[in-house]
């Protein structure tokens, strides 16, 4: 008898070592929390410039005293602001042709060749009423027809009354029966009136108002709408539940930077839209959980963006897939440092020191440590010192000085000074900073000095407080150190070793300040520092891939057909300034 073929057995799938959520300290609010204390949590943080004027417009449309201001008196505004203004105006004493010879091209002139980059950007969001403003103009002065420029704009098929702090539409804006386009963007809209929208009305902006929920017009709306744009609005997970009554012929809808914070709560209105071929859900809470890609793409297998990314093939898996839970409300959040080069080579350390390099990592808004001691404390001083030891320790402890200290934590200290390693600093290990600055592995000096990868793991169950981190500006640190073990038993006369305590001096070689981006689900954020920039601020790679340069020491090859110092040939020379490439990115559940 042939032998049996033997059973191959299937390996069990690996588990996955996870947290438990529902304890993790992000989440956890005690309740006996002092009120308030989220406002603390965000106070002293370095927004991003973009975040900033998104959190100052958050802040006017959450008040509530703000006037009522209707789109016929928004619109009115919007043309007084215009160049518009001198042809509308029957009262003017020009005629409409001294108007056009004379007024519109001085106006013209001095933006153009007076105006700052601030001030051409105003002029030109003051001119955006609708497209080919000129040629409307030019036709009302052809015929010296005042009421023909009137009647002309209610025949565009381009509307934008944006950036007016309009708070409702009223009958006025049905009159633009033309309509196909509509920007109703940067007001301070929370009630939106469908009954008063165009019919024929395609493409609607809504971006950067009040909206709370969109069950009040999601029906309503015109039949042909196909995109909707509500991104930068108070959306959460009520608020969305009526997408599942948009018109079904809506193609493309935005929904970014919104509290969205449960993905399943957006999702599953959304199946019911047919035509549903573009999604943005960036910027929202639920867009940074680990799930988030695959579980989207899976649900929605016609989807072809996501997030302003095309969906590829490989995006996507034949296998089905069901998301673990805690995929679907937590993340870990990875910092690799790809490579410091060309640090300056420390001089021989003392006998019996030990010396490293290391990165540090502020990241206030993941730290359970800062979080958890502003739930309690009023006071704004993040920094307390431990009480004196009864032991002899203590005075050597009282030679790091507050100027010392304060040192440690804003160093000064530059990467082009010869004398740098002369800089060392006495680190008080009695002070408490209650903010974690996270730290990567130690390394030895080297002309091109590799970290692990990832450097910092972050795992992080508060959603909200990982998007958060998006939105700011980080601080990166390159530390020296020199750490002092002390020496055990008798000391030795003839030891220097014995007149040198225990303890860590450190110098700071470079602060790296990073203004990180919405996190992409395809791809990590890729950042260039040198010293020769000049400034503190790291340069985005926009999509290149760092990780994927190789540095030698040794004589480079360069290949055939491709000229010196091709960025992508495989291997390079090292630059002679000091340099840094790190990333950032979220670990997400992949095919």
């Amino acid at each position: 008898m042939p032998p049996k073929p033997k059973e191959t057995v299937k390996k069990p799938t690996p588990q996955v070592t996870r947290p438990n959520v529902s304890d993790a300290s992000l989440n956890f609010v005690p309740d006996d929390a002092i009120e308030g204390y989220q406002d603390r949590i965000e106070k002293g943080i370095n927004w991003t410039l973009s975040d900033n004027a998104g959190r100052y417009h958050r802040q006017k449309c959450l008040e509530g005293n703000i006037p009522q201001l209707s789109f016929s008196s928004a619109l009115q505004n919007k043309i007084n602001k215009s160049i518009l203004s001198g042809f509308f105006d029957e009262t003017n004493t020009l005629s409409l042709e001294e108007q056009w010879e004379i007024m519109l091209p001085i106006t013209l002139w001095d933006n153009e060749k007076f105006a700052n980059d601030e001030g051409k950007i105003c002029f030109n969001n003051c001119n955006c009423i609708t497209d080919n403003i000129i040629k409307l103009i030019k036709k009302a002065v052809k015929i010296n027809d005042r009421k023909c420029l009137k009647e002309d704009l209610r025949q565009v098929t381009v509307l934008r009354v944006n950036d007016i702090e309009m708070t409702e539409l009223d009958a006025e804006l049905f009159e633009f029966k033309n309509v196909v386009t509509l920007n109703l963007a940067c007001n301070y809209i929370e009630t939106v009136d469908a009954n008063f929208l165009p019919r024929g009305l395609k493409l609607l902006e809504l971006q950067a108002n009040r909206i709370k929920s969109v069950d009040h017009f999601a029906e309503h709306l015109p039949p042909e709408l196909t995109y909707i744009g509500l991104s930068r609005n108070l959306l959460n997970d009520e608020g969305i539940q009526g997408t599942a009554r948009l018109p079904h012929h809506i193609t493309v809808l935005d929904l970014t930077d919104n509290d969205i914070y449960d993905l399943n709560s957006v999702l599953d209105p959304l199946a019911q839209l047919p035509c549903l071929t573009s999604l943005q859900l960036a910027g929202n809470p639920c867009s940074v959980c680990a799930a988030y890609a695959r579980t989207t793409l899976t649900r929605f297998p016609r989807l072809q963006w996501l997030d302003c990314r095309e969906v590829l093939p490989t995006d996507r898996s034949a296998e089905p897939f069901e998301p673990h839970p805690d995929d679907l409300r937590s993340a870990y959040f990875d910092f690799t440092v790809f490579r410091v080069i060309s640090v300056p080579q420390p001089p021989k350390p003392e006998k019996g020191a030990t010396t490293a390099f290391h990165v540090e990592l502020e990241l206030p808004l993941l730290d359970s440590t800062r979080r958890q001691f502003l739930m309690f404390r009023q006071n704004e001083s993040l920094i307390e010192m431990m009480p004196p030891p009864e032991d002899d320790d203590w005075n050597f402890s009282k030679q790091a000085s507050a100027v010392e200290s304060k040192m440690i934590l804003e160093p000064e200290a530059s990467s082009h000074a010869s004398d740098i390693y002369n800089r060392l600093t006495t680190k008080n290990s009695r002070i408490i900073c209650h903010y974690t600055t996270f730290e990567s592995n130690k390394v030895q000096w080297n002309k091109i000095m590799n970290f692990q990868e990832p450097t910092v793991r972050i795992f992080c169950p508060n959603l909200t407080a990982l998007r958060d981190t998006f939105r700011t500006v980080v601080t990166i640190r390159l530390i020296y150190s020199m750490t002092f073990a002390g020496k055990q038993g008798k000391p030795d006369k003839k030891s220097a070793m014995s007149l040198k305590p225990p303890g860590e001096q450190r110098v700071t070689l470079a602060t790296i300040k990073c203004a990180l981006k919405r996190p992409d689900w395809s791809q990590p954020q890729h950042f260039h520092w040198d010293d020769s920039l000049g400034t503190e601020d790291a340069m985005h790679w926009g999509d290149g891939d760092l990780s994927v340069l190789q540095y030698s020491l040794g004589a480079v090859k360069t290949a055939k057909g491709k000229p010196e110092n091709d960025p992508s040939s495989s291997r390079q020379l090292p630059p002679d300034n000091l340099t840094c490439h790190f990333g950032f990115s979220i670990d997400t559940v992949r095919s």
